[in-house]
């Protein structure tokens, strides 16, 4: 077989070999090219499933929480014992959630400031921190072009 294939590529003129080995490149491009694309578009198909998966996790973490929370014994005494920005920065951490923004205002008050997060996830955690005792002045959710959303937000500790 390998000398057929020899014989045949000795009686090609130069030219011919030319526009054979050419031809060959663009079959192996496009070879690959079909087997690139799909692993391509898997892996990345896997990626958000992935992702999916993380923020679902966080959301039922966030209600096994609430659901194991006993009722507080007042709504100003959960946060007492550190400052209101670090306890938000650390609940949001929990559910994996980023705090873009996270700037305290006095003992008792944060304004806080999410890029992007799944709506479900910012909602479950909002209700959460108000079953916590805390009271939302001011909220601005805003819709990406991804699916998530950003959220603006001024908290303060109940009983004020």
């Amino acid at each position: 077989m390998t000398d057929k294939l020899h014989n045949w590529w000795q009686g090609l003129s130069q030219r011919e070999r030319w526009l054979v080995a050419v031809a060959a490149m663009l079959a192996l491009a496009v070879l690959l090219w079909g087997l690139g694309r799909p692993a391509y578009a898997a892996i990345v198909d896997m990626e958000n499933h992935h992702r999916s998966a993380l923020e679902r996790e966080g959301r039922v973490a966030a209600k096994v929480r609430l659901l194991a929370q006993r009722p507080a014994k007042s709504s100003a005494t959960i946060v007492e014992a550190g400052s209101i920005d670090q306890f938000l920065a650390q609940s949001a951490s929990e559910i994996g959630l980023t705090l873009d923004r996270n700037e305290a205002r006095g003992s008792d008050q944060a304004t806080i400031a999410i890029a992007a997060a799944r709506a479900p996830v910012l909602t479950d955690w909002l209700a959460s921190l108000e079953g916590q005792g805390f009271v939302i002045d001011q909220l601005t959710i805003t819709p990406a072009a991804d699916g998530t959303v950003g959220l603006t937000a001024e908290l303060r500790k109940g009983g004020r």
